[in-house]
């Protein structure tokens, strides 16, 4: 019997399910155009990826989320809180995807329309991720502050 030496697909959660996912259809998507404008007369056409203009900071934020999960996959331990990240990043993702549209509306394409339906499943997978913590930190370890204990004699 042989034994499969890459990870389980079934064993990562469903954020990381989706973070992935649409982290690397989004990356694809990038690189295709997410404004195009017909010349006319013959000439051809002009396109602008989703990379152009402020759309480096996506490409920076995708390959950055998607670099965080697959180190989270393969059990990488970083002294970093994972879900803080993972949500962070995502969250960043849809606010630049969102100026990336706003501020390149001239010919947009369904490349862009694309992207930012991508962008808003990162978002949510960036808020199960976040969930998920809340769910697992459980009565006392989330960190935050525990109520005083009571005053001797039953007073408050």
């Amino acid at each position: 019997m042989s034994q499969s030496s890459g990870f389980d697909l079934s064993k990562l959660s469903t954020a990381s399910k989706i973070l992935l996912g649409a982290g690397i259809l989004y990356l694809i998507d990038l690189f295709l155009p997410w404004q195009s404008v017909d010349l006319g007369f013959g000439i051809g056409s002009a396109n602008a990826s989703g990379m152009e203009g402020i759309g480096i900071v996506n490409l920076l934020l995708v390959i950055a989320l998607i670099a965080w999960e697959v180190m989270a996959v393969m059990g990488v331990q970083i002294n970093a809180p994972r879900a803080l990240v993972s949500a962070g990043l995502a969250a960043a993702i849809v606010v630049f995807t969102i100026l990336k549209i706003i501020t390149d509306n001239d010919f947009i394409a369904i490349w862009a329309w694309i992207g930012l339906v991508l962008a808003v499943a990162i978002g949510y997978g960036g808020w199960m991720r976040w969930q998920e913590h809340q769910a697992g930190a459980g009565t006392g370890s989330s960190g935050g502050a525990m109520p005083p204990p009571p005053a001797p004699g039953g007073f408050s």
